[in-house]
């Protein structure tokens, strides 16, 4: 009894302490929150749908969201489509400056960065980024805003790319060779995957290999 009271007692005295209080967002927090949103509902969209059913209703809906909030957000389909490509393009979660601070050997830094890569380019939601492509040929517009974000991008990669070798005197056409060679291997690896076929280890290993030794053909000879 004296311990069903005691609980009782304990139960009420909880009930009468104070709640502890998140604190508020921000303005500019929620409305970060609700572009993820909608960016993370486009992405459903094309991959259940395709990007032919890429609209302003569809991902509003997906995000439980109206139209208008669509279009506070986003003021055009094209500029959803650009902030889908930030989300899921290879380049933008490759950590260069990680990478280059742990002074790992040439051979496992080339790895490291070649795993990297594939963690993105394995992703499922990746072959979104293939959708937009072929489905954009019918929109030259849109279709050259892209082609200018790609190169945009590749050319920052190549950069932090030789920033990340510097030690090696990586030169721009080392950091250009090896960069096509992992994106084009990468990337038909992903789609392979529409068909079902998954990508043995063994293939990745060959990549990084070809890789490494592209750094060494680059590297300044007494840094080899």
């Amino acid at each position: 009894m004296e311990g069903q009271n005691l609980e009782k007692r304990g139960l009420r005295k909880a009930k009468g302490a104070p709640r502890a209080t998140r604190p508020r967002r921000t303005q500019e927090e929620r409305s970060a929150e609700t572009r993820r949103k909608l960016v993370e509902a486009a992405i459903r969209v094309s991959q259940e749908s395709g990007y032919a059913n890429l609209t302003i209703s569809k991902v509003a809906q997906q995000a439980g969201l109206t139209n208008g909030a669509m279009q506070h957000h986003f003021s055009s389909r094209d500029e959803l489509v650009l902030a889908v490509l930030d989300a899921l393009y290879p380049f933008v979660d490759v950590p260069f400056e990680d990478i280059a601070s742990r002074k790992l050997p040439v051979r496992e830094r080339v790895n490291t960065f070649i795993d990297h890569m594939w963690q993105i380019y394995s992703r499922p939601e990746y072959l979104v980024i293939w959708d937009i492509a072929f489905g954009t040929r019918a929109d030259p517009p849109l279709r050259a805003k892209l082609q200018a974000y790609q190169r945009e991008l590749a050319a920052r990669m190549r950069k932090q790319l030789s920033a990340s070798f510097a030690d090696v005197d990586l030169t721009p056409d080392g950091a250009d060779q090896m960069l096509s060679l992992v994106m084009s291997c990468l990337r038909g690896f992903a789609l392979w995957t529409v068909f079902g076929v998954e990508r043995r280890r063994a293939d990745l290993e060959q990549v990084k290999e070809i890789a490494y030794e592209l750094i060494l053909k680059f590297a300044a000879p007494r840094k080899k």
